[in-house]
């Protein structure tokens, strides 16, 4: 496939290019960064302080504090770009003017524990974290459309699973883990819906009529790691998209 694709979003869509008709395509892949974040002003890290051993990972945690994504975009200058918005999901961190994503990949290098920062707590489902979202969403639009037309933008609309496949069973989420899918759903869908705004309505929305989590999943079991069958729908419907 000649077109490329650049991906600010997840494993939900990036998996999907684990298909050899479209793994040559991705350009960019920007990841463990909230919307609110990415538009926020660069802070300053010493990128020795970021110790993981995943390189992926400590390269996500650096483009997140030096808000690099869009730099990247301008380099590689992709044909499309598909956005999903699961890494909503973490928390963010204040610090001088400025916020940074408190993903798991920050936390595993030990960073809640650097001082210097100041880091004031902010929680992504909390009316301040939807307030910031709907600012961010027009500031991150508009700094897109710069680089990638609003025609050329595909949302993939992923939600968290309420049910997952174990074999031949399909089984429910329940109890506190079906109340945190319905939470992070709620605050998921008003945020596609405010990209899709700020987009104008002109970007391709791609979204499952049906979606399973996967209880053999190679990132284990959660609500957001979709099986097979759906992530099979979902690439078939992506290469109608950019192969066309």
């Amino acid at each position: 496939m000649s077109a490329s694709v650049a991906i600010f979003g997840s494993c939900v869509s990036r998996d999907l290019f684990e298909d050899p008709r479209l793994r040559p395509a991705v350009s960019v892949y920007a990841a463990r960064s909230s919307v609110i974040s990415s538009v926020s002003e660069p802070v300053e890290i010493d990128p020795a302080r970021v110790r993981l051993d995943s390189d992926w990972q400590r390269r996500c945690v650096l483009a997140d504090f030096g808000k690099t994504f869009f730099a990247s975009l301008r380099e590689a200058r992709p044909d499309w770009l598909v956005i999903d918005l699961i890494d909503e999901r973490f928390d963010l961190l204040r610090t001088g003017g400025s916020l940074v994503t408190r993903s798991s990949a920050f936390q595993a290098a030990g960073l809640d524990a650097a001082e210097d920062f100041g880091f004031e707590p902010l929680r992504r489902m909390s009316p301040e974290g939807d307030r910031l979202f709907a600012e961010a969403a027009g500031a991150f639009a508009g700094r897109l459309v710069e680089l990638v037309p609003a025609e050329r933008v595909i949302l993939h609309r992923a939600l968290w699973c309420d049910r997952y496949r174990d074999g031949a069973d399909v089984l429910p989420f329940a109890g506190q883990r079906r109340q945190l899918c319905d939470a992070q759903n709620a605050m998921l869908v008003r945020g596609y819906d405010a990209l899709d705004r700020a987009f104008g309505g002109r970007a391709h929305t791609l979204r499952p009529t049906e979606a399973l989590a996967d209880a053999g999943h190679r990132w284990q079991l959660e609500p957001f790691h979709y099986d097979a069958p759906t992530n099979g729908w979902l690439t078939e419907r992506l290469l109608e998209r950019v192969a066309a």
